[in-house]
């Protein structure tokens, strides 16, 4: 992939949420369709130009005057009447300056509450804000939500199509409204865009910091409004503070994945991790504990660990113990094992592995294979660490983490030799 399709792609689903907001505000939802199209033209548009071209100067000011000329001319086939602001907003758009941050955030907000909207069910409601909002594909947020690709676009057809019949406003609801009934899946959404950007096992890049930063930026929009500005809020943003805060050190020169052990820890962001800590402390004295909460504080022990060596694993395992009462999944249950092998040993996390019921949906993941490669490893099993790892790389959905189970199934069995 060429440096402006890289860029493009990053760029695009950082920006392509923003874009849907404004241009909506415009036209209207009950225009969001063409307006998504539009949007998705300007991308189509810079796909053909910019490697030929080169990147322009202001790459997010070139999508915005693409998606809004765009939408002009798909307004205009369509015979609608085009809002005069679209079309002086477009003229102005060639300016390098991109609109202003302040305005940006308020709309955004103000997508990710439409697509929340109670009267949709809850699956609905996280594929559209992903699609819409977060600009993720269809795949994607089919593997964040355990669902199939044909599911997922279902889901969003229908789901635009109720609010159109609603005629939902795209003005922000009452306080109580937000905070009652579509907060949590705001947050779930962002929680799942930061971990689509943290670790891709479907897309073709492993690791987008791009799409985690953007994640962040809303978690901070969200914790600073005074409609929003909950426990719940706090504690997502000081999680995504410090799992951000390791993205330094996540990957080496080639591209490849460091994991936590062999991670080089002055590289990690500590302002980052002060911040973290701030929202951390500001997420205390709520009347509820979170999930977010809980997987804050076992970040936040991760963070406070000068070495690998000196973490505390029995804390850990604490937390991911409320968190498995709480919140069970066999995500949860998988790091809880990691978590217990480093408290109590590898035989242990082996032997509740096996056993473990929650885990029986889950045995042709790569982060099951993953898990079971790691124990037999550090059992001393290297054949079946082996096979293990394989099986981890041919699940894997992008070349980077395939050869980096690859290379620890080589290096397992040069071990038993």
């Amino acid at each position: 992939m060429s440096d402006a399709h890289t860029l493009l792609a990053d760029l695009f689903r950082r920006e392509a949420g923003r874009l849907v907001a404004m241009l909506t505000r415009r036209v209207g939802t009950a225009r969001i369709d063409l307006v998504e199209d539009a949007v998705q033209d300007a991308l189509i548009a810079a796909m053909r130009t910019w490697p030929l071209q080169g990147i322009p100067r202001n790459p997010p000011a070139w999508l915005h005057t693409a998606a809004r000329n765009a939408l002009t001319d798909r307004l205009r086939r369509a015979r609608f009447e085009v809002p005069t602001e679209v079309e002086s907003s477009a003229e102005k758009a060639s300016d390098t300056s991109f609109p202003g941050e302040e305005a940006l955030q308020d709309e955004l907000l103000n997508l990710i509450a439409y697509c929340c909207h109670p009267a949709l069910s809850a699956p609905a409601r996280l594929s559209l804000t992903l699609r819409l909002a977060c600009g993720l594909g269809v795949d994607e947020i089919a593997g964040a939500l355990l669902a199939t690709p044909l599911s997922v676009a279902q889901r969003i057809v229908r789901a635009k199509r109720e609010l159109r019949d609603l005629a939902v406003s795209f003005e922000l609801p009452p306080v109580r409204e937000v905070v009652e009934e579509r907060l949590p899946t705001i947050l779930q959404a962002i929680y799942l865009l930061f971990d689509a950007g943290y670790l891709s096992t479907r897309h073709e890049q492993w690791s987008r910091p791009m799409l985690c930063m953007e994640a962040l930026r809303l978690a901070r929009i969200l914790a600073a409004h005074p409609t929003t500005n909950e426990p719940p809020t706090h504690a997502l943003a000081a999680l995504l503070c410090f799992a951000a805060a390791r993205l330094p050190a996540r990957i080496d020169r080639d591209g490849q994945p460091i994991p936590l052990a062999r991670q080089d820890r002055s590289k990690w962001d500590r302002a980052l991790i002060a911040e973290g800590f701030r929202h951390f402390d500001a997420a205390i004295g709520g009347d509820a504990i979170s999930r977010y909460h809980i997987e804050a504080a076992i970040a936040a022990a991760h963070a406070r660990a000068a070495t690998f060596d000196a973490t505390d694993w029995n804390e850990i395992l604490t937390h991911y113990d409320a968190l498995d009462e709480l919140y069970p999944s066999a995500v949860v249950s998988l790091n809880r094992i990691i978590a217990l092998r480093y408290a109590q040993g590898a035989r242990a996390a082996l032997d509740e592995f096996i056993s473990s019921s929650s885990l029986q949906d889950v045995q042709d993941s790569l982060v099951y294979r993953a898990t079971l490669g790691e124990l037999h490893a550090a059992l001393g099993d290297h054949e079946s660490a082996a096979v293990a790892y394989r099986a981890a790389a041919d699940l894997a959905g992008n070349d980077a983490l395939a050869e980096l189970f690859r290379q620890r199934a080589v290096a397992v069995v040069e071990r038993s030799d």
